[in-house]
C-alpha cells in the first residue's frame, strides 16, 4: 500500500514538472512573438497563462502590456480590477489602472484614482510610487502635484528639490526650476556641488541661462556665498564678465577666500582667450594681495594673458593670417608691461622652472614682436646652455632655428634642431618638427636623398600639422625624385619665401606654372605657393583671379580646397569683406566636404556671423 501511494505521488510530481516545463516554453514563445512586435500573436499565449496561474504576476503584467500594445484598454482595465478587488492596497496595481485610464484618454479617473488611494496615506514613498508612473506617461504636471504633496508630508522644504526642478526644467519652467536650487542651498550650502553641476546642464540654453539669471540676483548673492558664487558663474556662462568680476570681488572681501575664487576665474576667462578680461582680474589680484602663496602664477599669468591680449590686437598689422608674414616689428614701449613681469620673475627665481617660462618669453618677444634679435639670442642661448632638462629647452631651440633661417643660415639652423633630437626630454611632437624642417633644410640644399631619407623617420601624428607639411613634402619629392632641376628651381623658390622674398619667389613659381614639362605635382603646389606670394605681396585681386582660375578648371587640383581657404582669407583680412569671406567659406563647406578645413571654415562663418549681427 505505502509503495502505491509513493508512485502516485511520483507520476503527480512528473506530472506537474511536465506542466511547469510547457508554461514555461509558451511563456518563451509568448515573448518572442512580442520582441518582434506580433503582440496579436503573443495576446492568447498570454491570456492561455494567465488563466493556468492567476496568482503568477509576471503573466499578468505581460498580458496587461499585451493589452496596452494592442490599445485594447477596456481589457487591461478589467484584468486589473479583477486583480484590485484582491489586493485592494497594491500600488502598483493602483499606478497600472491608473496608466491604462490615462491612455485611453480619461485623465480625470485616473488622477482621481490615485488622489483616492493617496487620502488616508500619509507615507511619502506612495507620493513618489505614483510621481514616478505620472513621469513615465509625462504627465509631468500631475508628478509635481504629487511631489509637492509629498514635500509638505516630509516637513522639510528641499526635500524632493531635485527631482521637482528636474521636472520642471521638462516643462522649460526655468524659474521654478531655479527657485526650487535656491530653497535646496539654503537649506543646505553643502548641496552647493550638485546643485552647480544641475544648474549649468540646463544652463547650456540660452534661455535657462537668462532666467536662472534673474532668478539669482533677487536672492541676495552677495549675502549667500553659495548663491554668489553660481551667480558669478552664471556671468561668466554668458560673457557678462564685468558683473562676473564685480561679484567675486564682493564675495572675496566679505568671505576672506584670498584670492582663490578670484584666479579660478581668471584662469577660466584665459581658456576662454578672453584675455584683456583675464588679465585684469589677475592684475586686482596683484595689488589686492602683494603676499598671497600664489603670487608667482599671478605675476606669470597676467603677462601672459597681456601678452596675448596684445597678439590679437597687432593681429591685423602682423597679417598673421598671411602663410607667409612679412616681418613686421613694434616698439619695445607696446610690450612694457608684459617685459617688466617676465624680467621680474626671471631675475628672483633664477632657477625655477617659472623663471625659465619667463626667459622664454623675454626672447620670443624680443625677437619675434620687437626685432631685437641680440637681446632675444640672449634669453634663448641662456635657457639651450643652463637649463638642458627644462620644459622649455626645446621649445627655445625651435624659435632660434627658425629665427636662423629667416636670416638663411640654415647650418645655423640645423645646430639648434640637433640639440632637439639628442634631447632625452624632447616630446614627440618637438622631435618630430626638428626632423621635418632638417628634411626642409636637406631639400633647400638640393639633397633630396637625405631629405627623403629624414622624412620616412617622422613620427605620423594624426592632426599634426607638420605630418600634413611632411606628407606634402614626400609626394613633392616622389612626383619629380628624376628631375632634380625641377626640383632645385621648386626648392630655391621655397627658400624665398621662408626669408621673406616674396617677389623672387613669385617669379620662381610663375615660371614652374608656366612650364609645361614642370610634373604634374610640383606644378599644382607651385600655383598655390604663387597664390601665397601674392598674398605675402598684398596683390589680393591678383591672387582671386588665380584661384578663381583653378577653382574653374576642369582638372581637379589636390590643393584647390587650400587656395579656397585663401581666397576666403583674403576677403576676410585682407580686403575686409566679412560678406563675401563668408560666402567663399561657405563654397568651401559644399565643393570639399571632405576636407581638412572644414571645422576652420565653420567656426570663421560664425565668429563673421556674429560680428556682423
Amino acid at each position: 500500500m505505502k509503495f502505491n501511494l509513493i508512485v502516485i505521488l511520483l507520476i503527480l510530481a512528473e506530472a506537474n514538472f511536465s506542466q511547469q516545463g510547457d508554461l514555461q516554453n509558451r511563456f518563451m514563445l509568448a515573448q518572442s512573438y512580442e520582441q518582434i512586435g506580433e503582440y496579436v500573436k503573443a495576446k492568447p499565449i498570454y491570456e492561455e497563462l494567465y488563466k493556468a496561474q492567476p496568482n503568477n504576476f509576471t503573466f499578468f503584467q505581460s498580458l496587461n502590456k499585451c493589452y496596452i500594445q494592442l490599445k485594447e484598454y477596456n481589457n487591461s482595465s478589467f484584468l486589473i480590477q479583477q486583480k484590485l478587488s484582491v489586493e485592494k492596497d497594491n500600488i502598483s496595481l493602483v499606478g497600472m489602472l491608473g496608466t491604462t485610464l490615462y491612455l485611453n484618454g480619461d485623465e480625470k479617473r485616473a488622477f482621481q484614482l490615485w488622489d483616492d488611494y493617496l487620502k488616508n496615506k500619509n507615507d511619502i514613498i506612495s507620493y513618489r510610487t505614483l510621481a514616478n508612473t505620472a513621469i513615465e506617461l509625462r504627465a509631468f504636471d500631475k508628478a509635481i502635484d504629487l511631489l509637492h504633496r509629498a514635500k509638505l508630508i516630509s516637513g522639510k522644504d528641499f526635500y524632493l528639490g531635485y527631482d521637482l526642478a528636474n521636472l520642471y526644467a521638462l516643462k522649460m519652467d526655468y524659474k521654478k526650476c531655479a527657485e526650487e536650487f535656491i530653497t535646496i542651498l539654503r537649506a543646505d550650502y553643502k548641496q552647493f556641488p550638485s546643485v552647480e553641476s544641475r544648474i549649468f546642464t540646463y544652463a547650456a540654453r540660452s534661455e535657462a541661462l537668462n532666467v536662472f539669471i534673474n532668478v539669482f540676483e533677487d536672492e541676495q548673492p552677495e549675502q549667500f556665498p553659495a548663491i554668489g558664487n553660481i551667480l558669478a558663474k552664471l556671468y561668466t556662462a554668458s560673457r557678462r564678465y564685468e558683473k562676473a568680476f564685480s561679484l567675486y570681488k564682493t564675495l572675496d572681501n566679505k568671505e576672506q577666500y584670498k584670492g582663490n575664487d578670484l584666479f579660478a576665474f581668471a584662469a577660466q576667462l584665459s581658456l576662454e582667450k578672453e584675455y584683456a578680461s583675464a588679465a585684469e582680474v589677475f592684475s586686482y589680484l596683484l595689488k589686492k594681495y602683494p603676499d598671497a602663496p600664489f603670487q608667482l602664477q599671478i605675476k606669470l599669468n597676467l603677462a601672459k594673458n597681456s601678452e596675448a591680449r596684445l597678439e590679437i590686437e597687432t593681429a591685423d598689422s602682423a597679417q598673421l593670417w598671411k602663410t607667409f608674414p612679412s616681418k613686421k616689428y613694434f616698439h619695445e614701449k607696446l610690450y612694457e608691461e608684459p617685459l617688466s613681469i617676465y624680467r621680474e620673475v626671471a631675475e628672483k627665481n633664477p632657477f625655477s622652472e617659472q623663471g625659465v617660462e619667463a626667459i622664454f618669453h623675454l626672447g620670443y618677444l624680443y625677437g619675434r614682436k620687437i626685432g631685437d634679435t641680440k637681446e632675444s639670442e640672449k634669453s634663448f642661448n641662456n635657457i639651450i646652455s643652463n637649463f638642458l632638462f627644462s620644459g622649455f629647452y626645446t621649445d627655445a631651440c625651435l624659435v632660434m632655428a627658425a629665427m636662423q633661417l629667416q636670416q638663411g643660415n640654415i647650418n645655423k639652423a640645423s645646430s639648434f634642431y640637433d640639440k632637439i633630437l639628442s634631447n632625452p626630454r624632447a616630446n614627440d611632437e618637438n622631435k618630430n618638427k626638428a626632423k621635418f624642417w632638417k628634411a626642409k633644410m636637406a631639400f633647400f640644399r638640393g639633397d633630396f636623398t637625405e631629405s627623403n631619407k629624414l622624412l620616412r623617420q617622422l613620427v605620423s601624428a594624426s592632426g599634426d600639422n607638420i605630418s600634413n607639411d611632411a606628407l606634402e613634402l614626400s609626394f613633392l619629392l616622389t612626383s619629380a625624385f628624376n628631375d632634380s632641376l625641377t626640383l632645385v628651381k621648386f626648392a630655391e623658390g621655397d627658400f624665398a619665401l621662408l626669408v621673406n622674398q616674396f617677389d623672387k619667389a613669385g617669379k620662381t613659381f610663375s615660371s614652374l606654372v608656366k612650364t609645361e614639362q614642370t610634373p604634374f605635382l610640383i606644378k599644382q603646389l607651385a600655383e598655390l605657393r604663387l597664390i601665397e606670394s601674392d598674398i605675402s605681396l598684398d596683390r589680393y585681386q591678383q591672387a582671386l583671379d588665380q584661384v578663381d582660375s583653378l577653382l574653374k578648371r576642369d582638372e581637379k587640383n589636390i590643393f584647390a580646397d587650400k587656395a579656397n581657404l585663401l581666397a576666403a582669407k583674403i576677403y576676410r583680412y585682407g580686403l575686409k569683406n566679412p560678406a563675401k569671406a563668408i560666402e567663399e567659406y561657405q563654397n568651401l563647406l559644399l565643393r570639399f566636404p571632405d576636407s581638412l578645413y572644414l571645422d576652420e571654415a565653420r567656426e570663421a562663418i560664425n565668429k563673421l556671423r556674429n560680428k556682423i549681427s
